[in-house]
């Protein structure tokens, strides 16, 4: 649960090779610790979610996670745009 001023932002859980075969038990685990699940990619080993900042060493704690990092977004101008 988030406290008022804590916002969840998004997050990319990469799994551990070996640990991908019980995606769905790491999934599970991550969801207990916080993490607001958005999509579940099986053949990368990842995991597109949400949670706060508070959360994060929850996350990271999960049994087979290799690594958890913010999720960056990339905007393109249009092609009539005046910079590029």
């Amino acid at each position: 649960m988030t406290s008022p001023g804590e916002r969840p932002v998004g997050w990319i859980v990469t799994v551990d090779e070996e640990r991908t075969a019980r995606l769905d038990e790491v999934v599970a685990e991550l969801q207990a610790a916080g993490l607001q699940v958005n999509r579940v990619l099986t053949s990368l080993g990842m995991v597109h979610g949400r949670a706060t900042e508070e959360q994060l060493e929850a996350l990271r704690s999960v049994d087979g996670v290799v690594s958890v990092d913010r999720e960056q977004e990339h905007r393109i101008s249009p092609p009539d745009a005046e910079v590029q």
